[in-house]
């Protein structure tokens, strides 16, 4: 029997955690990296993108002849319930997760009534009051946001959704040097089951020459920023062909 297409699950952007009704917090990512995998991987695959980005579900939607399907997440719970949703509708051949999933989640506001400095310098001793609203009031002098740690996406394909395709896991640090930013990324790579890391760092993303590295069990290849999609895709041709 003749084998389809692959089926590439690709997540894109950041997540936006609500502090209240009209603030929320997130961080710089905007999807671009996904977008571009899920432009140069959907010439050989049937690709499904998961993005925060709107202006790229408005692009793939009206305005493109890429056939990829496309759905919009906010926060780290919407992208809990969407990855298993689409990995028992289909089975998928290799899963990028490019999206800059929040590490924490706001639990709750707080006015800082005092302040002091506990024994141990690095340690302070806190008295606050609960100020969480709806819209929370620009009059406090002094704003805490409590935050409470998310389960960690990546490391759930392999445990609790059982997926056993192959897993791209993105990682950025900063202010690694690159053996380090290796060494790091191998250790994580290793942790989360995954069968390709790509990593970078912060100063990497934005030198006069941006670049990330693609590393596996036994290699690492270091490829200019704009080659890095293409870069992918040959990845996923390769291990999906392999015997």
């Amino acid at each position: 029997m003749k084998r389809g297409r692959p089926q590439v699950l690709i997540t894109a952007g950041n997540t936006r955690e609500n502090i209240d009704s009209v603030r929320w917090w997130s961080n710089i990512f905007t999807g671009k990296t996904g977008l571009e995998i899920a432009y140069a991987i959907s010439s050989v695959a049937d690709v499904c993108l998961l993005t925060s980005n709107l202006e790229h579900v408005h692009e793939l939607t009206v305005g493109t002849e890429h056939k990829i399907e496309v759905y919009h997440f906010q926060s780290h719970a919407d992208i809990m319930n969407m990855i298993p949703s689409r990995l028992s509708a289909r089975k998928y051949d290799a899963v990028f997760m490019t999206a800059a999933v929040s590490d924490y989640v706001p639990d709750g506001a707080y006015t800082v009534l005092s302040r002091k400095e506990a024994i141990d310098s690095r340690q302070e001793v806190w008295t606050v009051q609960k100020v969480q609203q709806p819209k929370i009031s620009g009059a406090h002098q002094t704003l805490a946001i409590l935050a409470k740690p998310t389960a960690k996406v990546i490391d759930r394909f392999r445990t609790v959704w059982n997926y056993h395709g192959l897993l791209f896991k993105f990682k950025l640090e900063v202010g690694l040097d690159e053996a380090d930013l290796i060494a790091v990324a191998q250790a994580s790579r290793e942790h989360s089951k995954a069968d390709v890391i790509v990593a970078n760092t912060l100063e990497m993303v934005h030198g006069p020459e941006p670049s990330a590295i693609i590393i596996d069990s036994h290699t690492t290849l270091k490829v200019p920023r704009s080659k890095l999609a293409q870069a992918l895709k040959d990845e996923v041709v390769k291990r999906l062909s392999a015997p």
